[in-house]
């Protein structure tokens, strides 16, 4: 997602309705099957997750089903999810998306300034977004690659104050599998460093930094799993050991 801003006009996005209770009903029966049986996660380091506050979640991106721990587990079915405009365009799936997880459609590749607003005044009261900084969903077979992030997460965070939290699946899992993804949090990102200065300046630095976070979470995650079998009380007994 770019946000660089210019006078060239922007395409109209859909206008996000409130979706209707034949909608409410569904969303709540899809919470409930993708969370417990189409998309079941156990995280690791949840109470790193902060209750109050700016807070702009980061995630890797493997499937669209991603973001239903996050929002469900973390966000507490409140806050906002960021999902591609194209998402949204069909009527059905633009209104169940909405109920599912207040989603906030956004034209890839574009400046779409309408979807940062709305992030931005999402953020500035005190809530919480959901975004994919690799800005579309990992396909490649080597499932430990992070792509290259956007910087719509750090220029939003710069501007608002708001905290980055980096989050991380370890791989992708077919839905139905019987087995839980697994999902590390890590410790909120401050990029008060950052503030006061010309984003457009400072936002490549600022993006570094969160990528390094990311791929120290990436080996962090890697660990637990690879060496100790996911035994997070395991690895914590070893580390503190050393």
């Amino acid at each position: 997602m770019s946000t660089h801003t210019n006078n060239t006009a922007v395409p109209a996005v859909k206008k996000e309705k409130k979706p209707g209770i034949f909608y409410r009903i569904l969303g709540a029966i899809g919470r409930f099957l993708m969370t417990i049986v189409w998309w079941p996660t156990k995280i690791f380091y949840k109470e790193k997750f902060p209750s109050d506050g700016k807070v702009i979640c980061i995630c890797n991106h493997y499937a669209i089903e991603d973001a239903c721990a996050i929002y469900h587990q973390l966000f507490g079915f409140t806050g906002r999810i960021v999902v591609k405009s194209e998402a949204m365009d069909d009527s059905f799936v633009g209104n169940f998306l909405t109920a599912l997880c207040n989603a906030i459609s956004v034209r890839r590749g574009e400046s779409d300034i309408k979807a940062i607003k709305e992030m931005m005044k999402e953020i500035s009261a005190g809530g919480k977004i959901l975004i994919f900084p690799e800005g579309t969903r990992n396909k490649s077979k080597n499932f430990k690659e992070l792509m290259p992030f956007k910087e719509g997460p750090v220029t939003i965070a710069i501007k608002t104050g708001a905290k980055i939290v980096p989050t991380l699946y370890y791989k992708p899992l077919r839905p139905f599998g019987f087995r839980k993804n697994r999902l590390i949090v890590g410790d909120p990102i401050d990029l008060s460093e950052f503030y006061g200065k010309n984003v457009h300046e400072v936002k490549d630095e600022a993006c570094a930094l969160v990528y390094d976070r990311m791929l120290a979470l990436r080996s962090q995650i890697d660990d637990i799993m690879e060496n100790y079998g996911g035994d997070l009380k395991r690895y914590e007994a070893d580390k503190s050991d050393n």
